[in-house]
Protein backbone atom coordinates (compact mmCIF):
# COMPACT_ATOMS: atom_id res chain seq x y z
CA UNK A 1 0.00 0.00 0.00
CA UNK A 2 1.20 3.47 -0.88
CA UNK A 3 1.30 6.24 1.72
CA UNK A 4 -1.77 8.45 2.03
CA UNK A 5 -0.91 11.98 3.18
CA UNK A 6 -3.71 14.36 4.21
CA UNK A 7 -2.52 17.95 3.75
CA UNK A 8 -4.59 20.20 5.96
CA UNK A 9 -5.31 17.14 8.06
CA UNK A 10 -5.83 19.11 11.25
CA UNK A 11 -8.66 21.15 9.76
CA UNK A 12 -12.27 20.01 10.02
CA UNK A 13 -12.63 18.22 6.68
CA UNK A 14 -9.06 16.95 6.59
CA UNK A 15 -9.45 15.44 10.04
CA UNK A 16 -12.74 13.85 8.99
CA UNK A 17 -11.08 12.25 5.95
CA UNK A 18 -8.19 10.95 8.05
CA UNK A 19 -10.59 9.52 10.63
CA UNK A 20 -12.61 7.67 7.98
CA UNK A 21 -9.43 6.20 6.52
CA UNK A 22 -8.33 4.98 9.96
CA UNK A 23 -11.69 3.29 10.48
CA UNK A 24 -10.94 1.27 7.33
CA UNK A 25 -7.58 0.16 8.68
CA UNK A 26 -5.52 2.69 6.75
CA UNK A 27 -2.71 4.68 8.36
CA UNK A 28 -2.91 8.15 6.81
CA UNK A 29 -0.24 10.69 7.64
CA UNK A 30 -1.59 14.05 8.79
CA UNK A 31 0.32 16.97 7.29
CA UNK A 32 -0.09 20.49 8.64
CA UNK A 33 1.74 23.78 9.01
CA UNK A 34 1.04 23.58 12.73
CA UNK A 35 3.17 21.49 15.06
CA UNK A 36 1.83 18.21 16.33
CA UNK A 37 1.06 16.68 12.94
CA UNK A 38 2.72 13.54 11.58
CA UNK A 39 4.35 15.63 8.87
CA UNK A 40 5.04 19.37 8.75
CA UNK A 41 4.03 20.72 5.35
CA UNK A 42 2.60 23.94 3.96
CA UNK A 43 0.38 23.60 0.89
CA UNK A 44 1.89 26.85 -0.42
CA UNK A 45 5.48 25.99 0.54
CA UNK A 46 7.28 23.93 -2.13
CA UNK A 47 10.34 23.30 0.05
CA UNK A 48 8.26 21.87 2.89
CA UNK A 49 6.25 19.76 0.43
CA UNK A 50 9.40 18.33 -1.16
CA UNK A 51 10.72 17.45 2.29
CA UNK A 52 7.46 15.81 3.38
CA UNK A 53 6.32 13.92 0.29
CA UNK A 54 7.68 10.91 -1.56
CA UNK A 55 7.21 9.58 -5.05
CA UNK A 56 3.96 7.56 -5.35
CA UNK A 57 2.35 9.17 -2.30
CA UNK A 58 -1.40 9.71 -2.51
CA UNK A 59 -2.07 13.26 -1.34
CA UNK A 60 -5.50 14.37 -0.12
CA UNK A 61 -5.50 18.16 -0.21
CA UNK A 62 -7.93 19.57 2.37
CA UNK A 63 -6.07 22.82 3.04
CA UNK A 64 -8.81 25.38 2.52
CA UNK A 65 -9.94 27.98 1.80
CA UNK A 66 -9.16 27.12 -1.82
CA UNK A 67 -10.28 30.60 -2.87
CA UNK A 68 -6.92 31.81 -1.50
CA UNK A 69 -4.80 28.99 -2.89
CA UNK A 70 -2.37 28.72 -5.77
CA UNK A 71 -1.67 25.42 -7.54
CA UNK A 72 1.72 25.12 -5.84
CA UNK A 73 0.85 21.79 -4.22
CA UNK A 74 -0.27 20.23 -7.51
CA UNK A 75 2.76 21.53 -9.37
CA UNK A 76 5.14 20.27 -6.69
CA UNK A 77 3.45 16.86 -6.67
CA UNK A 78 3.91 16.63 -10.45
CA UNK A 79 7.67 16.96 -10.01
CA UNK A 80 7.76 14.45 -7.13
CA UNK A 81 5.40 11.95 -8.75
CA UNK A 82 2.46 12.05 -6.32
CA UNK A 83 -1.21 11.64 -7.05
CA UNK A 84 -3.43 14.47 -5.77
CA UNK A 85 -7.05 14.44 -4.64
CA UNK A 86 -8.42 17.81 -3.55
CA UNK A 87 -11.60 18.90 -1.81
CA UNK A 88 -11.70 22.22 -3.65
CA UNK A 89 -14.99 24.13 -3.73
CA UNK A 90 -13.53 27.11 -5.59
CA UNK A 91 -14.40 27.89 -9.22
CA UNK A 92 -11.12 29.79 -9.70
CA UNK A 93 -8.95 27.13 -8.10
CA UNK A 94 -10.44 24.34 -10.20
CA UNK A 95 -10.02 26.47 -13.32
CA UNK A 96 -6.31 26.85 -12.52
CA UNK A 97 -5.95 23.10 -12.01
CA UNK A 98 -7.73 22.42 -15.30
CA UNK A 99 -5.16 24.65 -17.04
CA UNK A 100 -2.45 22.26 -15.82
CA UNK A 101 -4.00 19.31 -17.69
CA UNK A 102 -1.15 18.96 -20.25
CA UNK A 103 1.48 18.93 -17.47
CA UNK A 104 -0.59 16.46 -15.44
CA UNK A 105 -0.89 14.13 -18.42
CA UNK A 106 2.83 14.40 -19.07
CA UNK A 107 3.71 13.56 -15.47
CA UNK A 108 1.75 10.31 -15.61
CA UNK A 109 0.01 10.93 -12.28
CA UNK A 110 -3.62 11.38 -11.28
CA UNK A 111 -5.19 14.64 -10.20
CA UNK A 112 -8.77 14.56 -8.93
CA UNK A 113 -9.89 18.15 -8.39
CA UNK A 114 -13.19 19.08 -6.69
CA UNK A 115 -13.41 15.50 -5.42
CA UNK A 116 -16.00 16.42 -2.81
CA UNK A 117 -19.70 17.28 -2.70
CA UNK A 118 -18.85 19.58 -5.57
CA UNK A 119 -18.19 18.10 -8.05
CA UNK A 120 -17.78 14.34 -7.47
CA UNK A 121 -21.07 13.89 -5.60
CA UNK A 122 -22.93 16.20 -8.01
CA UNK A 123 -21.70 14.14 -10.97
CA UNK A 124 -22.54 10.85 -9.24
CA UNK A 125 -26.10 12.00 -8.58
CA UNK A 126 -26.52 13.07 -12.20
CA UNK A 127 -25.38 9.61 -13.29
CA UNK A 128 -27.75 7.95 -10.83
CA UNK A 129 -30.66 10.04 -12.12
CA UNK A 130 -30.56 8.08 -15.37
CA UNK A 131 -30.72 11.28 -17.43
CA UNK A 132 -28.21 10.83 -20.25
CA UNK A 133 -28.51 14.32 -21.75
CA UNK A 134 -29.39 16.73 -18.91
CA UNK A 135 -30.23 20.31 -19.80
CA UNK A 136 -30.07 21.67 -16.23
CA UNK A 137 -28.31 20.67 -13.04
CA UNK A 138 -29.01 22.67 -9.89
CA UNK A 139 -27.13 21.70 -6.75
CA UNK A 140 -28.39 22.54 -3.27
CA UNK A 141 -26.44 22.65 -0.01
CA UNK A 142 -28.10 22.87 3.39
CA UNK A 143 -25.04 22.62 5.66
CA UNK A 144 -24.95 21.36 9.21
CA UNK A 145 -23.59 24.74 10.28
CA UNK A 146 -22.96 23.76 13.88
CA UNK A 147 -20.35 21.30 12.58
CA UNK A 148 -19.03 22.95 9.43
CA UNK A 149 -18.94 26.64 10.32
CA UNK A 150 -15.15 26.92 10.25
CA UNK A 151 -12.85 29.79 9.35
CA UNK A 152 -12.23 28.25 5.92
CA UNK A 153 -15.92 27.70 5.08
CA UNK A 154 -16.77 31.18 6.32
CA UNK A 155 -14.09 32.73 4.12
CA UNK A 156 -15.30 30.63 1.20
CA UNK A 157 -18.80 32.06 1.56
CA UNK A 158 -17.63 35.64 2.09
CA UNK A 159 -15.31 35.52 -0.92
CA UNK A 160 -18.43 35.69 -3.09
CA UNK A 161 -19.26 39.15 -1.76
CA UNK A 162 -16.29 40.83 -3.44
CA UNK A 163 -17.00 40.02 -7.07
CA UNK A 164 -19.59 38.61 -9.45
CA UNK A 165 -20.06 34.85 -9.34
CA UNK A 166 -20.16 32.55 -12.40
CA UNK A 167 -23.02 30.24 -13.35
CA UNK A 168 -24.11 28.61 -16.60
CA UNK A 169 -27.26 30.08 -18.14
CA UNK A 170 -28.59 29.30 -21.61
CA UNK A 171 -25.41 27.45 -22.47
CA UNK A 172 -23.03 30.28 -21.56
CA UNK A 173 -20.93 31.10 -18.53
CA UNK A 174 -22.34 34.35 -17.15
CA UNK A 175 -21.81 36.59 -14.15
CA UNK A 176 -24.35 37.23 -11.42
CA UNK A 177 -24.28 38.91 -8.02
CA UNK A 178 -23.99 36.33 -5.23
CA UNK A 179 -27.13 35.70 -3.17
CA UNK A 180 -29.26 37.78 -5.55
CA UNK A 181 -31.68 34.93 -6.40
CA UNK A 182 -33.58 32.38 -4.32
CA UNK A 183 -34.76 28.87 -5.16
CA UNK A 184 -36.53 26.30 -3.01
CA UNK A 185 -35.61 22.63 -2.70
CA UNK A 186 -37.47 20.04 -0.65
CA UNK A 187 -35.21 17.79 1.39
CA UNK A 188 -36.75 14.98 3.44
CA UNK A 189 -36.82 15.31 7.22
CA UNK A 190 -34.91 16.39 9.27
CA UNK A 191 -33.66 19.06 6.83
CA UNK A 192 -37.05 19.78 5.18
CA UNK A 193 -37.60 22.70 2.82
CA UNK A 194 -34.56 24.77 1.88
CA UNK A 195 -34.87 28.35 0.72
CA UNK A 196 -31.47 28.64 -0.90
CA UNK A 197 -29.48 31.57 -2.27
CA UNK A 198 -27.59 31.62 -5.56
CA UNK A 199 -23.88 30.98 -5.02
CA UNK A 200 -20.86 29.77 -7.00
CA UNK A 201 -19.26 26.37 -7.36
CA UNK A 202 -16.89 24.45 -9.59
CA UNK A 203 -19.85 22.55 -11.07
CA UNK A 204 -20.21 25.35 -13.62
CA UNK A 205 -16.77 24.32 -14.95
CA UNK A 206 -16.73 20.57 -14.43
CA UNK A 207 -20.21 19.36 -15.36
CA UNK A 208 -20.57 20.88 -18.88
CA UNK A 209 -17.34 19.13 -19.86
CA UNK A 210 -19.02 15.82 -19.07
CA UNK A 211 -22.51 16.65 -20.37
CA UNK A 212 -22.32 19.11 -23.31
CA UNK A 213 -26.13 19.09 -23.39
CA UNK A 214 -26.24 21.24 -20.25
CA UNK A 215 -27.77 24.68 -20.72
CA UNK A 216 -27.96 25.68 -17.04
CA UNK A 217 -25.70 24.81 -14.11
CA UNK A 218 -26.04 26.59 -10.77
CA UNK A 219 -25.38 26.17 -7.06
CA UNK A 220 -27.62 27.19 -4.17
CA UNK A 221 -26.88 27.51 -0.44
CA UNK A 222 -29.26 27.76 2.51
CA UNK A 223 -27.55 29.04 5.67
CA UNK A 224 -30.35 27.35 7.69
CA UNK A 225 -31.22 30.68 9.36
CA UNK A 226 -33.85 32.89 7.74
CA UNK A 227 -32.32 36.06 9.22
CA UNK A 228 -28.88 35.23 7.84
CA UNK A 229 -30.34 34.34 4.45
CA UNK A 230 -32.09 37.71 4.35
CA UNK A 231 -28.90 39.50 5.37
CA UNK A 232 -26.86 37.83 2.64
CA UNK A 233 -29.57 38.55 0.07
CA UNK A 234 -29.46 42.21 1.06
CA UNK A 235 -25.70 42.33 0.46
CA UNK A 236 -26.32 41.82 -3.25
CA UNK A 237 -27.83 45.33 -3.29
CA UNK A 238 -25.56 47.18 -0.86
CA UNK A 239 -21.80 47.67 -0.90
CA UNK A 240 -21.75 49.14 2.62
CA UNK A 241 -23.66 46.16 3.93
CA UNK A 242 -21.17 43.81 2.29
CA UNK A 243 -18.38 45.58 4.16
CA UNK A 244 -20.26 45.30 7.43
CA UNK A 245 -20.90 41.59 6.94
CA UNK A 246 -17.21 40.97 6.26
CA UNK A 247 -16.21 42.94 9.35
CA UNK A 248 -18.57 40.99 11.60
CA UNK A 249 -18.06 37.53 10.13
CA UNK A 250 -15.97 36.29 13.08
CA UNK A 251 -18.78 36.96 15.53
CA UNK A 252 -21.33 35.47 13.15
CA UNK A 253 -19.28 32.32 12.69
CA UNK A 254 -18.98 31.77 16.44
CA UNK A 255 -22.72 32.26 16.89
CA UNK A 256 -23.46 29.85 14.04
CA UNK A 257 -21.12 27.30 15.57
CA UNK A 258 -23.10 27.50 18.77
CA UNK A 259 -26.66 27.97 17.50
CA UNK A 260 -26.59 26.55 13.97
CA UNK A 261 -28.25 23.47 12.54
CA UNK A 262 -26.96 20.00 13.37
CA UNK A 263 -28.70 18.30 10.45
CA UNK A 264 -27.57 18.85 6.89
CA UNK A 265 -28.20 17.81 3.32
CA UNK A 266 -26.85 17.90 -0.21
CA UNK A 267 -29.17 17.53 -3.16
CA UNK A 268 -29.26 17.77 -6.94
CA UNK A 269 -32.14 18.57 -9.26
CA UNK A 270 -31.60 17.27 -12.81
CA UNK A 271 -33.85 18.35 -15.65
CA UNK A 272 -34.05 16.47 -18.93
CA UNK A 273 -35.02 17.71 -22.38
CA UNK A 274 -38.74 17.13 -21.77
CA UNK A 275 -38.77 19.33 -18.66
CA UNK A 276 -39.00 16.37 -16.27
CA UNK A 277 -37.11 16.95 -13.03
CA UNK A 278 -35.30 14.31 -10.99
CA UNK A 279 -34.29 15.15 -7.39
CA UNK A 280 -31.92 13.12 -5.23
CA UNK A 281 -29.31 13.54 -2.55
CA UNK A 282 -28.02 12.71 0.90
CA UNK A 283 -28.72 13.93 4.42
CA UNK A 284 -28.10 13.13 8.07
CA UNK A 285 -29.21 14.48 11.42
CA UNK A 286 -25.66 15.12 12.65
CA UNK A 287 -22.93 13.82 10.30
CA UNK A 288 -23.86 15.05 6.83
CA UNK A 289 -20.32 16.42 6.38
CA UNK A 290 -19.20 12.84 5.64
CA UNK A 291 -20.73 13.33 2.17
CA UNK A 292 -18.11 15.99 1.43
CA UNK A 293 -15.11 13.76 2.20
CA UNK A 294 -16.38 10.33 1.14
CA UNK A 295 -15.35 10.65 -2.56
CA UNK A 296 -11.77 11.55 -1.63
CA UNK A 297 -11.57 8.72 0.89
CA UNK A 298 -12.81 6.17 -1.66
CA UNK A 299 -10.52 7.46 -4.39
CA UNK A 300 -7.47 7.50 -2.10
CA UNK A 301 -8.17 3.95 -1.01
CA UNK A 302 -8.35 2.69 -4.59
CA UNK A 303 -5.27 4.59 -5.75
CA UNK A 304 -3.21 3.42 -2.78
CA UNK A 305 -4.24 -0.19 -3.49
CA UNK A 306 -3.33 0.08 -7.18
CA UNK A 307 -6.98 -0.27 -8.20
CA UNK A 308 -7.43 3.06 -10.01
CA UNK A 309 -6.29 2.61 -13.58
CA UNK A 310 -6.84 6.03 -15.16
CA UNK A 311 -4.18 8.75 -15.06
CA UNK A 312 -4.21 12.44 -15.89
CA UNK A 313 -6.80 15.01 -14.85
CA UNK A 314 -9.75 12.79 -13.87
CA UNK A 315 -13.25 14.11 -14.74
CA UNK A 316 -15.69 14.44 -11.85
CA UNK A 317 -17.89 11.55 -13.00
CA UNK A 318 -14.92 9.15 -13.03
CA UNK A 319 -13.51 10.00 -9.62
CA UNK A 320 -15.81 7.63 -7.74
CA UNK A 321 -18.23 4.89 -8.75
CA UNK A 322 -21.76 6.23 -8.03
CA UNK A 323 -23.09 3.00 -6.54
CA UNK A 324 -19.97 2.46 -4.47
CA UNK A 325 -20.44 5.98 -3.09
CA UNK A 326 -24.08 5.28 -2.23
CA UNK A 327 -23.15 2.02 -0.52
CA UNK A 328 -20.31 3.61 1.42
CA UNK A 329 -22.52 6.46 2.64
CA UNK A 330 -25.28 4.06 3.63
CA UNK A 331 -22.81 2.02 5.65
CA UNK A 332 -21.74 5.29 7.31
CA UNK A 333 -25.33 5.97 8.35
CA UNK A 334 -26.00 8.65 5.74
CA UNK A 335 -29.54 8.63 4.37
CA UNK A 336 -30.25 9.03 0.66
CA UNK A 337 -33.40 10.05 -1.17
CA UNK A 338 -34.60 9.85 -4.75
CA UNK A 339 -32.09 7.10 -5.63
CA UNK A 340 -33.65 4.03 -7.20
CA UNK A 341 -31.86 0.74 -6.44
Amino acid sequence: MRRIVVVGGRGFFGAAAADLLRREGQSPLVASRRPGADVVADAEGPASLRAALRSHDVVIDAAGPFQQRSTMLVETCLTIGCDVIDLADSFDYVKKVQALAPAIDGAGVRVLTACSSVSAVSAALVRLSGVHAPVRVSTFLAPATRNTSTAATSQSLLSMLDRPIRVVRNGSLVERRAFSETRAFDFPSPVARASALLAESADALTLPRIWPSLRDVDFWVDTRKAVLNALLAATSQSGSLRSAVRAAHGIGRRMTKRLGATSGGFGVEVEDGTGTRHSSGFLHSSHSYIVAVAPAVLAARHIAAGAFASTGLIPADRQVDPWELVGYLRESGINDFGIQD
